[in-house]
């Protein structure tokens, strides 16, 4: 009964004793069936571009036996097999996919493939699948997208660019059927655009942009560029183009200098015209007398070949001829003199060579007016030059009598007169003007000296020590030459050597006194020492 009962046991899933092993079993199976599924590696994103070819990556990394691997493609709620690969029976492709899909590889361990020539029903997921014994299947899946690259290009407006019309279109630039819609921009600001888009049922769109200014004759031949951006490139891209600006002629003469003289050779005048369109006439003609003859009109440019005469002079045109209308410009040629260039006449053998070296003649020659011109700048820079200096001297001259004049002042010591003057430092000394030397005396001292008249000199005397108007000045004077010169006088042994006080009345003679212009009076020989 025992046996019985142990072949009639229940099965896993009714002996609650077992139950929990049956579970473990099944979780283990399933962890170790999760663990394999995470070792297949594609890349969760592809980008394909309408038109060329995708790349989709499948590594399977599993310790198990491989026995198949597949590509199925996910179609609303259920797959379809697109690619398969058995290593006894070989590879197989399905649908659409059977022409233009390959294994990158042979091995069981790589299911990377490559689509060719992508279409817009190739977008949507995609599952790489492994077949492995005894786990079974493990998978992956990864999503592409189909982008379309759209088609540039870049043409002139409706009408063409005239000068000074009104706001035109210059320009289109269209990015035509693009997947997604591309970004069109311009990079000049000479006027502005706009943009106008059109999807379509393959959801692409088509995005036109046309830039629109106001045409001028300066603009011509300025680039724009049209910039395009677009996920399908790696980079942007940019498309040039020339603005093509028409205008009526612009005309303008050159090669005349104003010096156009008789005899004169090899000159021309040019005719130059700035039009778009192309000029289609360039005519000369002379507005006041006859065509010269022998001028040649080449192309644009009249041709003086021959030696110049007074019957060139006149007014000249040239005028100018497009599709856009006609414009002319004239000049007025005057035709001067010949330059002088007389030689001297012939000196006659008789003559002296001093004769000969003096006979000359005046030469005449012509000085165009803006050579005359620039002599006469000359010549007045010349003279305010002149002037400038002449007043610097002038001014140095001051200076220096100046700084004589005063080293003049400051070496004199005194005024013209000699109560005042002071000698240098050298020469102050105690003054021996009160006493004689021997050999300055008399050489007979024993003859009496004249007595001086005091009458005679009461005037000089009461007037210069008594003047009762100048008591303070007469004071002041006579205590000054008083404590001066009235010392006693030790130097001399000699008794009899007289001593000459300065205001002793008594004097050799009366012509020995000299009046002093302040009223003073002086002697003589006090004076001149």
């Amino acid at each position: 009964m025992a046996w019985r009962r142990r072949r009639g046991s229940p099965a896993c899933g009714q002996d609650p004793v077992l139950r929990s092993p049956c579970v473990l079993a099944v979780l283990l199976l399933c962890r170790v069936c999760g663990s394999f599924a995470g070792q297949i590696h594609v890349d969760p994103l592809g980008t394909a571009v309408w038109g060329k070819n995708i790349t989709l990556k499948c590594l399977i990394e599993v310790n198990e036996t491989i026995t198949q691997i597949s590509w199925e493609k996910v179609i609303g709620k259920s797959t379809q097999n697109i690619a398969v690969h058995h290593p006894i029976y070989g590879t197989d492709f399905q649908g659409s996919y059977q022409n233009r899909t390959t294994f990158k590889n042979t091995s069981l361990h790589d299911a990377t493939i490559v689509i060719n020539n992508v279409d817009f029903p190739d977008a949507g997921e995609y599952i790489c699948k492994a077949v492995t014994f005894p786990l079974g299947n493990v998978q992956a899946s990864t999503t592409v997208t189909v982008l379309v690259e759209p088609t540039v290009s870049i043409r002139k407006g409706p009408e063409p660019l005239l000068d000074g019309a009104n706001e035109t279109v210059a320009a289109y630039c269209t990015a035509a059927t693009g997947k997604p819609a591309a970004e069109v921009s311009w990079e000049e600001s000479l006027g502005k655009s706009e943009i106008t888009s059109t999807s379509f049922a393959n959801k692409t769109v088509t995005v036109v942009s046309q830039y629109r200014l106001i045409p001028t004759r300066f603009a011509r031949r300025r680039n724009i560029t049209c910039v395009v951006k677009h996920p399908a490139w790696e980079t942007e891209i940019r498309y040039p183009f020339t603005l093509d600006i028409q205008y009526a002629p612009e005309v303008s003469i050159t090669g005349y200098d104003g010096n156009w003289f008789v005899g004169r050779k090899n000159v021309l005048l040019k005719c130059n015209a700035d039009a778009n369109p192309y000029p289609t006439e360039i005519k000369w003609t002379r507005l006041d007398g006859n065509w010269p003859d022998g001028l040649l009109s080449v192309n644009n440019t009249l041709h003086f070949n021959y030696p110049l005469t007074y019957n060139v002079s006149g007014t000249y045109m040239c005028r100018v001829v497009n599709a856009l209308g006609q414009k002319s410009d004239q000049k007025i040629i005057t035709i001067l003199d010949p330059p002088a260039t007389t030689l001297p006449p012939t000196v006659p053998q008789t003559h002296s060579t001093i004769d000969a070296d003096l006979a000359t003649t005046s030469r005449k020659f012509h000085i165009p007016a803006s050579t005359m011109a620039t002599m006469q700048d000359g010549n007045f820079g010349t003279i305010i030059g002149s002037v400038v200096g002449g007043c610097l001297f002038l001014i140095l001259v001051i200076v220096l009598f100046g700084v004589l004049y005063h080293r003049r002042k400051q070496t004199f010591r005194g005024d013209y007169f000699t109560k005042s003057y002071i000698p240098p430092s050298d020469m102050q000394k105690e003054s021996q003007i009160d006493v004689f030397q021997p050999e300055d005396l008399d050489p007979y001292p024993q003859n009496l000296k004249k007595e001086v008249d005091s009458k005679s000199n009461d005037h000089i005397y009461n007037e210069y020590l008594h003047d009762d108007d100048n008591t303070d000045w007469n004071h002041v004077g006579y205590n000054r030459y008083q404590e001066q010169f009235d010392r006693p006088v030790n130097n001399y042994t000699d008794k009899n050597i007289p001593v000459v006080s300065r205001y002793n009345q008594n004097f050799d003679n009366e012509d020995d006194l000299v009046s002093h212009m302040d009223g003073s009076v002086i002697s003589r020989r006090e004076w001149y020492v």
